[in-house]
C-alpha cells in the first residue's frame, strides 16, 4: 500500500510539473497581436516584427554586434531604441530608462557619455545607470527592474559569462511579458557569443555603417546609420536593412535594403561611428553626465 501511494504521489508531482510547463509555454507562444508594441518608424521592419505594429514591449530582445569593433554601434542602436521608448506618448511620459553596466566595463569603449546620448535624442536625466559586478548580478537587477512601475524599459550589458542561458532568458522573457516592459539585452558580439538557445522574442545583429552625408558640412559626419540584421524573430523571417536614426523625431528610416553579406564595406568605412556619440573613444575622457550612477 505504501509503495502504491508513493507511486501515485510521484505521478501527481510529475503531472503538476507538466501542467506548469504547459502554462509557461502557452504564455510564451501567446499571439503577439494581443500585446502592446512600439513602432520603430520603419514600416517594412515593423511588418517583420509583429505584422506592422513594431517591437513587442512586453518581451526580451537581444542585441549583439557582428564583431567586437561593432560594440560601439550596438550601444548606439540601444540608445536610439531607448530614446524612442522614453519618447512614447503625446506628450511624452518622461519615464526613466534603466541601463545596467558591469563595474569593470563589459568592453573598453568607456562609460556612457551624457552629451553624446543627448545628441542621440536620449535625455540623460531620464537615465538610471546601475553598476553591477558580473553577469549574474546584471540578470538579477534586470529582472527586478522590470517589476518597477513607470519605467520605459531596461537595457542590460553582459560581459560574456555563462550566467545567461536558456533558463535565464526564459525568466527575463516571462518577467518582461508579465509587467509589460521591454528588456534590451546587449549580449556581446556574434563572433564570440555562444549559440545556446534563447527564449528572446527577437535577436538583432548590428554592424556599424558609414554615416549619411551632412548637408551643411560634407566633411562632417551626418546622421548615424546602422546595418541591422534581424537574425531571429518569433513567428517571422530574418531580414537586413541599412537604417538611419533621426534623433529629432526619435524614429528610424530605411537608407537602403541590403542582401546578406552586403554590409562589409560600409562597416569598414564607418566602424565605431555610433560609439563616438554614445561612448567616447578614449576611456580616460569618459564621464557620465550629472552623476548617473546609482
Amino acid at each position: 500500500m505504501r509503495k502504491a501511494a508513493g507511486v501515485m504521489a510521484d505521478r501527481a508531482a510529475k503531472q503538476d510539473v507538466l501542467s506548469a510547463l504547459r502554462r509557461d509555454l502557452s504564455r510564451l507562444e501567446s499571439p503577439q497581436e494581443a500585446r502592446p508594441a512600439l513602432s520603430l518608424g520603419v514600416a517594412a521592419l515593423d511588418r517583420r516584427l509583429t505584422g506592422g505594429r513594431g517591437l513587442i514591449l512586453g518581451g526580451l530582445h537581444e542585441i549583439v554586434g557582428t564583431a567586437y569593433p561593432d560594440m560601439g554601434a550596438v550601444s548606439g542602436f540601444a540608445a536610439a531604441l531607448g530614446a524612442r521608448l522614453t519618447a512614447q506618448g503625446s506628450p511624452p511620459a518622461k519615464r526613466a530608462l534603466v541601463w545596467v553596466v558591469q563595474g569593470t566595463g563589459s568592453h573598453d569603449l568607456g562609460l556612457l557619455y551624457g552629451p553624446g546620448l543627448r545628441m542621440l535624442g536620449l535625455d540623460p536625466r531620464q537615465l538610471v545607470l546601475v553598476r553591477v559586478r558580473d553577469d549574474r548580478e546584471a540578470l538579477w537587477v534586470t529582472e527586478e527592474a522590470l517589476k518597477t512601475p513607470d519605467l520605459a524599459g531596461v537595457v542590460t550589458e553582459l560581459g560574456g559569462g555563462r550566467a545567461y542561458d536558456l533558463k535565464a532568458s526564459r525568466r527575463l522573457q516571462l518577467a518582461a511579458e508579465k509587467f509589460g516592459r521591454p528588456a534590451l539585452l546587449l549580449a556581446g558580439h556574434a563572433a564570440g557569443a555562444a549559440s545556446a538557445p534563447s527564449a528572446a522574442l527577437t535577436r538583432f545583429r548590428i554592424s556599424s555603417a558609414a554615416s549619411a552625408t551632412n548637408p551643411l558640412t560634407p566633411a562632417a559626419p551626418g546622421r548615424l546609420r546602422f546595418s541591422v540584421h534581424l537574425d531571429r524573430v518569433r513567428g517571422g523571417a530574418p531580414c537586413h536593412f541599412l537604417m538611419e536614426w533621426m534623433h529629432e523625431t526619435h524614429r528610424f528610416a530605411v537608407a537602403a535594403r541590403l542582401s546578406r553579406g552586403a554590409d562589409a564595406a560600409p562597416r569598414r568605412q564607418g566602424a565605431g561611428g555610433a560609439a563616438a556619440a554614445a561612448r567616447p573613444q578614449a576611456p580616460a575622457r569618459a564621464r557620465p553626465a550629472k552623476k548617473l550612477a546609482v
